[in-house]
């Protein structure tokens, strides 16, 4: 694979979710929790130290209602309120990222995906490799030759083939599958009595949502009958899945250049908040800083 600029652009909330209800409720000296921050940099320093990326992004959802929401007023209903004792750390986090010299993107009424799929087109556009990192299924529609998924918790990367591999279909046929399948977290209603392993054969044997609905009469009674029942639910469900690769950004993927980082407040700050085990990596931060070397993922 050609050395090309890595990009590398972090689902800042999505992992920080991931990292607030996987590791134990930790306490700062002060008494303060810090779990999530913790979780959030082990993952980012271990990235940091693994691939050194030169541009980097993390991108956060804000409090508050989306474009999603004007178009299905249920979107997230059944959504739990952020816990308060993750709602503390998000500041604490955001400060270490900024004095860590990582630039973080939000931008009202778009959520932290969309506002990476339009990050990862620009970059795709002006010759980046980009790789997402994140523990998000729903992100695999955006793989595609040049734009890569990291997860970060099974540490695995996907491009097309491999998505294939591990969910049975294409990273273009992924948003047809989430809007069959439904989302209860996200109060998405799918097709009754369609799961994953039943729309994964679907878009196998008709490739996407309008040739099944073409074919409706090749289908099993009780699926044609699903199936007409959600015939307008699902171009709802589609737009309500499909990330928007068309957010108003305002800064370019060559405006992410990762900055210096600001070692002894970073320093002092991982002091205070009780994180021993992570100081001496911040002697791994100024040792991969001055070489300046930057490693691939693949």
């Amino acid at each position: 694979m050609e050395n090309r600029k890595k990009l590398i652009l972090i689902d800042g909330s999505s992992y920080l979710y991931r990292a607030f209800y996987a590791l134990p409720p930790l306490k700062s000296p002060k008494g303060e929790p810090t779990g999530a921050i913790y979780g959030f940099i082990r993952m980012l320093s271990k990235l940091m130290n693994e691939f050194n990326p030169e541009y980097i992004a993390v991108a956060f959802d804000l409090p508050g209602k989306t474009f999603r929401h004007e178009e299905y007023k249920e979107y997230k209903a059944t959504r739990k309120e952020t816990p308060d004792e993750l709602k503390q750390q998000i500041p604490k986090l955001k400060e270490i990222l900024k004095l860590w010299g990582i630039k973080i993107i939000e931008i009202p009424g778009y959520e932290a995906d969309d506002i990476i799929a339009t990050l990862a087109k620009k970059g795709k556009e002006r010759g980046f490799e980009v790789i997402i990192v994140t523990p998000d299924k729903d992100m695999m529609q955006l793989v595609e030759e040049g734009v890569y998924i990291f997860n970060p918790v099974t540490e695995e990367i996907f491009d097309r083939e491999k998505v294939k591999e591990k969910y049975g279909i294409y990273p273009k046929q992924f948003v047809d599958f989430l809007a069959m399948v439904g989302d209860t977290v996200d109060n998405i209603i799918g097709v009754k009595g369609v799961g994953p392993k039943t729309a994964r054969k679907l878009l196998e044997q008709f490739g996407n949502i309008e040739n099944i609905l073409e074919n409706i009469d090749k289908l099993k009674p009780k699926l044609q009958e699903a199936f007409e029942e959600a015939k307008e639910r699902l171009e709802q469900n589609k737009f309500l899945v499909k990330l928007k690769s068309d957010v108003p950004v305002e800064v370019e993927p060559q405006d992410l250049h990762k900055e210096k980082a600001d070692l002894i407040t970073l320093k002092k700050r991982f002091e205070e908040l009780g994180f021993r085990s992570l100081l001496k990596e911040i002697g791994k931060v100024k040792s991969i800083e001055k070489k300046g070397e930057q490693k691939s993922l693949f």
